[in-house]
């Protein structure tokens, strides 16, 4: 009972102090126990875009390659050390030593203490994370109330626009905003809830506070073949080189993929569902690849890779397959 006094102490001290802790005895960075920050390389595993810290209350942390876990764990994994000594680093860095209790008694006592706190601060946790995503819902749904203005106050997008012209595609779909081209983004019942804005040099972002998981922008009507790919470009170039005879689905990001294939499976029960993956060779584990995986698995999907015979060291997706055979028609798979 004293080992476990001992460590529910700790743990009881260490809430809401993980972001400093895990910079003093595991020498993350700020913005590595930043909550704001999505998708930086991970501590651990190093592998790029997949990482996110998500609460300094109990270090929860987010790992796309090497899993997720608290503060203590991503300890154990950073010192290379077993539970015991994890809470024995957050003790000393506390300031929390061991204490002798005189009788099971005060034992008890300070076990009763200690589960009364541990309970009121789950409480007041669920109750700011009730507050926090209801606050999130409102402003996700102020966003998707501007979408329709702006689309109405934007120009069709212009066919010699840089990026356009750079990926050798027709504006499917796209609209204008001065040298913004606009990409609608729809959520499940295919509600329009955002948009994408990409640069003439092709730099890609939505609206502030708008709905970013499991959106999607869709081309062509039901049909038998239907693709979940990742971005716009991939998307209109799958759309293309299959005689617009297909339905595409653009997830808007790989770590889309899963939910927009179960929103495709669901509007298109009948027909052949692809994943069609980015091969992000340049990255470790190949997250475009493993993510189409993931989506497939869930969804009973096939997986299609691009083919190319000179490797890039950026990967390559649908759209380098496209420019790279001329955007000619190559038939369904």
């Amino acid at each position: 009972m004293t080992a476990q006094l001992f460590t529910d102490r700790v743990k009881l001290a260490a809430g809401g102090q993980w972001d400093s802790i895990l910079q003093a005895v595991c020498g993350l960075t700020d913005n590595e126990v930043n909550p704001r920050k999505r998708n930086i390389p991970c501590p651990h595993c190093g592998g790029r875009d997949r990482y996110e810290f998500r609460n300094a209350d109990i270090g929860h942390y987010f790992c796309r390659h090497c899993g997720s876990g608290d503060g203590f764990s991503l300890i154990m994994k950073m010192q290379e050390c077993r539970f015991p000594e994890a809470v024995d680093q957050v003790a000393r860095y506390l300031g929390i030593e061991r204490k002798p209790y005189r009788n099971e008694a005060e034992a008890l006592a300070e076990q009763t203490r200690i589960a009364v706190r541990m309970a009121q601060r789950k409480a007041l946790q669920e109750e700011w994370q009730a507050l926090e995503a209801e606050e999130k819902r409102r402003r996700q749904n102020q966003v998707a109330d501007r979408v329709p203005f702006i689309l109405a106050g934007a120009k069709p997008a212009d066919p010699n626009h840089p990026y356009l012209v750079k990926k050798k595609l027709p504006p499917l779909g796209l609209y204008q905003q001065g040298r913004l081209l606009l990409v609608a983004l729809y959520a499940e019942g295919h509600k329009l809830v955002n948009l994408e804005r990409i640069t003439p040099e092709g730099k890609k972002f939505r609206l502030k506070y708008g709905l970013c998981e499991g959106v999607y922008h869709r081309f062509g009507a039901e049909a038998w073949t239907v693709y979940v790919c990742e971005g716009w470009a991939t998307g209109a170039s799958l759309y293309l080189m299959d005689s617009q005879a297909v339905r595409v689905y653009a997830a808007a990001g790989k770590h889309n993929l899963e939910a927009v294939a179960r929103i495709a499976r669901d509007q298109n029960p009948d027909s052949r569902l692809i994943i069609a993956a980015d091969n992000d060779t340049h990255q470790p584990d190949n997250p475009g690849l493993s993510q189409a995986l993931k989506a497939a698995e869930s969804t009973g999907a096939a997986v299609l890779l691009p083919t190319l015979k000179q490797t890039s060291d950026q990967g390559t997706d649908f759209s380098d397959f496209y420019l790279a055979t001329g955007g000619l028609k190559h038939g369904t798979v």
